[in-house]
């Protein structure tokens, strides 16, 4: 074999990186240095993961990952955060809770993060969540906290 790919080859390979890459693949563990984008920390820390844990997001069920081994949890795709509700998070889970959040944002255009449209109601203007409406519409407080968090990078 040549290593040669075939016609139309390297047009699949970009295809599925442009795909894995829009969609949010991958996962961000603790420890590991990543950039996506610049949103505060600090101001997820204090006000976002809060709603995160409040609204059941980092439950077994949903976006859950698991502390003692942070490559397994619920069912919810490619985002995956500790649940810092009920045991405080190291700052390393933090950060990766942040990564992964920061990670379904759409700094460009705010409104359009998957972060704000997967839990808002199709009727609202989301999109499918297997996890049901978390957000009936964009007057919710805790919707207007993260695009406000989304909206203000550093």
């Amino acid at each position: 074999m040549t290593g040669r790919r075939g016609p139309g080859g390297a047009a699949i390979l970009v295809a599925v990186a442009l795909t894995c890459l829009s969609a949010g693949c991958g996962q961000v563990n603790p420890g590991e240095e990543v950039a996506v984008g610049q949103l505060d920390q600090t101001a997820f820390a204090v006000s976002i993961q809060p709603i995160l844990d409040a609204r059941g997001c980092s439950q077994s069920t949903c976006h859950y990952r698991d502390k003692s081994a942070p490559n397994s949890g619920g069912p919810g795709g490619s985002f995956r955060i500790f649940d810092c509700s009920g045991t405080s998070c190291t700052p390393e889970q933090l950060l990766a809770n942040h990564d992964s959040a920061a990670g379904m944002a759409n700094i460009t255009n705010p409104t359009d993060s998957k972060l704000l449209t997967k839990p808002l109601a199709q009727s609202a203007g989301g999109i499918q969540h297997l996890g049901g409406d978390i957000f009936l519409s964009t007057a919710d407080p805790d919707y207007a906290a993260i695009l406000g968090w989304i909206q203000n990078p550093i």
